[in-house]
């Protein structure tokens, strides 16, 4: 007995209406939480990277496996500056657990504007410790920012604005 192509397809799209929310809440539920614990501890913990990379599963793209690349350049970024005050290892992890979920370009753009964030919020913060002649400058944490970018970059292509 064979089945009707057209009847996979609408249980196909079916399945994915159904998964396309529970991957968003979840997805922004693992944003915060790397958000507050990056804050709080200065570090983010495998658990929550390994959560974002599995919520691809949820609506596996095949060509989302090349965002793992985006984590990269903050490899060399994390190799170049080892003296304990750049890039850590969590923010390499999350923007490769990022890219999985939002591919390669997604997760570029996800980057640059996380990053442009944390560069004009870094660059506010300096100037106003600056005025105040505050000498001591605590590490800013990289992965709300990159949580804000990713947050943006997939809620514009859930609405329809594919990168």
């Amino acid at each position: 007995m064979a089945v009707d192509p057209a009847l996979l397809e609408g249980v196909s799209i079916t399945f994915r209406q159904i998964l396309l929310p529970i991957q968003a809440v979840l997805f922004l539920i693992l944003l915060i939480a790397v958000s507050v614990w990056d804050i709080s501890k200065r570090t983010i913990p495998d658990g929550l990277q390994v959560g974002i990379a599995a919520l691809s599963l949820l609506q596996f793209q095949p060509q989302h496996l090349l965002g793992i690349l985006t984590a990269f350049p903050y490899l060399a970024a994390a190799l170049c500056c080892r003296n304990g005050k750049g890039i850590g290892g969590g923010d390499v992890k999350l923007a490769g657990a990022l890219g999985s979920v939002l591919g390669l370009s997604g997760g570029l753009f996800a980057s640059v504007i996380g990053l442009a964030g944390f560069v004009i919020y870094g660059m506010g913060l300096q100037m106003y410790q600056r005025y105040r002649k505050n000498e001591k400058q605590a590490p800013l944490p990289v992965g709300p920012f990159l949580a804000a970018g990713a947050a943006v970059i997939y809620f514009m292509n859930i609405g329809g604005m594919n990168l």
